[in-house]
């Protein structure tokens, strides 16, 4: 009996060993692949990895956390050259003689609109890839996209190249699905909206990243431009140069991702071959359109799909508008501008992950009622926020402002205030005349005018002249509290976004792929809607009004998470014994989601090839 006892305490003690262990992300049980190749996480009866912390976040190792990082790194490449046009626009808009592409507002709003929705079919399309080809081959794929783009660009010659570059490189913002599916063929469900939010966030930090960066770039560049040249030749030759950077990322992320594994255990191929997975048709293009089907027939994946363009497309407005939106509202200078509108992205260093945390937290007691619920509040909370930075500038005038159309131009004031006392210049000559509230960042003359008589400017680089009108929005003091707000506004953003990918993994597991494209594709289709019909370019309304329109939307259009229902466990309102399916196209009978293994028919396999392992 004592011994029955002593047994009993040390597979207790081994156990919490065990559990100790896992949750430093260490496979102390030894598991294996199908192939016997050892695993470095623990790992469920899917072989997907149970534990995802801080311990795991440090280690590259094959397979799951290779496939994070180069889920992540791939999907954070894509946003940063997709974005890398909007922190160049103040030096694109300029004119042509003064090294840019003469670009007005409508141009720049178009395009940038047309770069995040250009790729709305892109995402359908790479769902289905994803499950027919395996995440790999579409993830490269996406990634190669955009080379093409990226050049267009930096030969761009008018507005027609740069809407064309723009609208190439925006395709392979398709990653995204890539980056989700990957993840979430890799890990457990019960940690799936933390990791899925994670890679998606710090994937989507690109976005900010690169408006931090790019200016600087920019500016590397102009320092070591051919001293020959006059001005706007050296700002022509910076700017086409700097989109080498997005061009080098894009390979290199393709050269990572290629070092990663289709599953778990392998590649699709090879497990294909061992028997360990189900083959695709004998028709791969009938079989992706019997997934797409399945896919497109699920009410909940046609309401996740519009909910989720309204943070995700929110987002993507955003990061085309804030520059501008700071450079020509508050007359920040092209650096400075592009630094306050990275704010708003950057938040995803760690507030997507929140959204996937608290996902995952309030499903342990509340399962996915819970999570629907929490998606629904963070979501309401975000257009509340969008609302009310609207409305902080609603009565200040601007740039776009109705009362200004066909005002005369007045001359532009530069403020010195590196000393004791603020100095007013005015730039006099129509070369210096500006619109009503508007603003520009020039090449200071030498001589200027200081209160009343004329004055040597002595002043380095670059300044920004602006209108002294003080009910200006730049002349008040809403500059602070503007980005406090957006700050806010952006962690609900953020956070709405990994609620919802803490949720699309249920909806339907054979049609996984192509339910990730679609909800993917409906945050495109929302930067689409919100960026050219809602917000615009500022030439139909003034964009903080845009920004409390949107709010609106927001919260109207959320309230159709009410109607999200999955059987057996039910909605925010609906209970679980609702007679309803949400799937109208019911998946074949044996048909098995893209991850799914039949680990049986390897061992049955590899024991008639090697009797004498039958054991195994």
């Amino acid at each position: 009996m004592q011994v029955e006892e002593k047994l009993k305490t040390l597979e207790e003690e081994i156990t919490a060993l065990h559990t100790v262990l896992e949750g430093r992300g260490i496979n102390s049980r030894g598991a294996t692949d199908i192939f016997g190749r050892p695993f470095s996480l623990p790992v469920n009866a899917e072989h997907k990895a149970t534990v995802f912390n801080a311990f795991t976040l440090l280690s590259v190792a094959q397979p799951h956390m290779r496939v994070f990082w180069a889920a992540t790194f791939g999907f954070f490449c894509t946003f940063f050259s997709v974005f890398a046009p909007s922190a160049l626009g103040p030096y694109l808009k300029k004119p042509r003689e003064d090294g840019g592409l003469d670009l007005d507002p409508e141009t720049l709003s178009t395009a940038g609109n047309l770069a995040v929705s250009g790729t709305i079919v892109m995402r359908v399309i790479a769902g289905s890839m994803c499950d027919l080809f395996g995440v790999r081959r579409t993830f490269i794929f996406l990634l190669l996209v955009a080379i093409p783009g990226m050049i267009i660009l930096m030969t761009a010659d008018g507005s027609a190249g740069f809407i064309l570059g723009r609208f190439i490189i925006g395709l392979s913002l398709a990653t995204f699905v890539t980056c989700q599916v990957w993840c979430s063929q890799f890990f457990d469900r019960r940690i799936v909206g933390q990791v899925n939010a994670t890679a998606g966030g710090w994937g989507n930090v690109g976005g900010g990243i690169t408006l931090l960066v790019m200016p600087e770039i920019m500016a590397m560049f102009l320092e070591v431009a051919d001293e020959g040249k006059t001005e706007g030749e050296k700002i022509d030759w910076a700017w086409r140069m700097c989109f080498i950077i997005p061009i080098a990322m894009h390979l290199l992320a393709s050269l990572f991702i290629m070092t990663g594994r289709d599953l778990a255990d392998g590649s699709y191929s090879e497990l294909e071959t061992s028997g360990a997975k189900q083959k695709a048709g004998k028709s791969k293009i009938l079989n992706g359109l019997g997934l797409a089907a399945v896919g497109f027939s699920n009410t909940n994946a046609l309401i996740m799909m519009l909910t989720y363009g309204l943070c995700f497309g929110v987002e993507l407005t955003m990061n085309n508008k804030l520059t501008l939106f700071f450079n020509r509202y508050y007359a920040q200078p092209p650096k400075t501008a592009s630094q306050l509108g990275a704010c708003f992205s950057l938040m995803n260093l760690f507030a997507r992950s929140w959204g996937g945390i608290l996902s995952d937290y309030v499903a342990v007691k509340g399962g996915i009622r819970a999570r629907i619920t929490a998606m629904w509040v963070i979501q309401s909370l975000e257009g509340i926020f969008c609302i009310v930075l609207g409305i902080l500038t609603f009565n200040m005038k601007s740039p776009d402002d109705h009362f200004f159309h066909g005002a005369a131009k007045v001359q532009g004031q530069y403020v010195d205030d590196s000393g004791y006392n603020s100095v007013v210049y005015t730039l006099n000559g129509s070369q210096y005349a500006l619109k009503p509230c508007a603003s520009d960042y020039i090449t200071p003359p030498r001589w200027v005018e200081c209160d009343g008589v004329p004055c040597e400017l002595l002043v380095k680089g670059y300044i920004t002249i602006k209108d002294p009108n003080p009910d200006c929005i730049h002349n008040g003091t809403t500059l602070g509290p503007c980005i406090i707000l957006i700050l806010v506004f952006s962690l609900f953003v953020q956070m709405a976004e990994g609620l919802h990918f803490g949720i699309v993994p249920y909806i339907c597991r054979p049609a996984l792929g192509v339910v990730s494209g679609m909800v993917g594709a409906g945050g495109n289709l929302g930067a689409l809607i919100s960026g050219q019909f809602i917000i615009g370019s500022g030439a139909q309304e003034p964009l903080d009004r845009g920004f409390v329109y949107l709010g609106i939307v927001i919260i109207s259009l959320s309230m159709l998470m009410h109607c999200i229902f999955f059987p057996g466990e039910g909605g925010i309102l609906l209970p679980k014994s609702f007679p309803y399916d949400p799937q109208w196209v019911k998946p074949p009978a044996n048909s098995a989601g893209a991850d799914e293994l039949k680990f049986d028919a390897v061992v049955s396999t590899t024991s008639e090839k090697n009797p004498e392992n039958s054991s195994v």
